[in-house]
């Protein structure tokens, strides 16, 4: 992806995540990931664009400092309510991937922008995209996109070569009850001997990720931010597990809106409309 592309992109969504920054702190709310107050907000957030903030807040440098600043993510359905990222997201060379990694029906489950703050940008600790994104048998991809150059220094993706055939280690799954845990499927996801690589990257690299591999990235203490488009594929004739308050399979209209059709629950999720990836 030329690196043009990539800073427009980039520009719209610190655009985009300034105008939610606005909006949530009208509200006096300032949603973190990982923040258990703030847990239904994220759960909830499968068919919407919500913002998420860092942890660590950037010490202030008055009224001039942008509005995107300290905004750690926007997700998690920008590729079916952004024009711009449904676009970019139904890519018909995206879809040919994963057609010819095997998928027979690949469907568009989960898209955000990482921003990775200079300075202030969090560390993601070890763990595998099935975790969060199941389905029978695993079928998740992830497609992610340096929007900036990606170093050892600003936070970049570091893998385990061949940790996929670890087998998925945890399950995220709903509580009847309501909020959600954590399931051990297997041994400890003791990674503490495990040899990872860093992934250096470009800005316009495309990364193409197994969904058990493991993976993690560092906080960002540089002056460079990193961001980043995360995309994540599932494949529609693979069974996506339901879960309470769910109506219908998961289904989509080719060639239509899915916002217009059923909607279902997900693992992470509350409710995620699945389309085609060239719908």
């Amino acid at each position: 992806m030329p690196r043009a592309e990539c800073q427009a992109l980039l520009d719209y969504s610190r655009a985009l995540a300034a105008q939610l920054a606005w909006e949530v702190k009208r509200m006096a709310f300032l949603p973190k990931l990982g923040d258990a107050e703030h847990e239904g907000y994220f759960l909830t957030s499968g068919d919407k664009i919500r913002i998420f903030f860092d942890r660590e807040q950037p010490v202030s440098g008055g009224s001039h400092d942008p509005a995107w600043q300290g905004v750690d993510k926007i997700g998690h359905a920008l590729h079916d309510l952004d024009p711009l990222f449904d676009g970019f997201s139904r890519d018909p060379r995206l879809g040919r991937i994963c057609h010819q990694l095997g998928m027979t029906d690949p469907r568009l489950l989960q898209s955000m922008v990482i921003f990775k703050q200079a300075h202030t940008g969090g560390e993601i600790v070890n763990h595998q995209d099935a975790t969060w994104l199941y389905t029978e048998p695993q079928s998740v991809l992830g497609f992610w996109f340096a929007l900036e150059d990606a170093t050892t220094d600003n936070g970049c993706i570091w893998v385990e070569p061949g940790g996929q055939r670890r087998g998925l280690l945890s399950r995220f799954r709903r509580r009847p009850e309501g909020g959600a845990a954590l399931e051990r499927l297997g041994g400890p996801d003791d990674f503490s001997t495990a040899d990872f690589v860093p992934l250096e990257a470009e800005a316009g690299t495309m990364i193409l990720m197994h969904g058990l591999t493991p993976h993690r990235s560092g906080a960002n203490k540089s002056p460079r931010p990193r961001g980043a488009y995360a995309l994540h594929v599932i494949d529609g004739a693979c069974h996506y597990p339901r879960t309470t308050g769910s109506s219908g399979p998961p289904t989509c209209r080719s060639g239509g809106s899915s916002r217009q059709g059923p909607h279902w629950t997900t693992e992470v999720q509350a409710s995620a409309v699945i389309r085609r990836v060239t719908d």
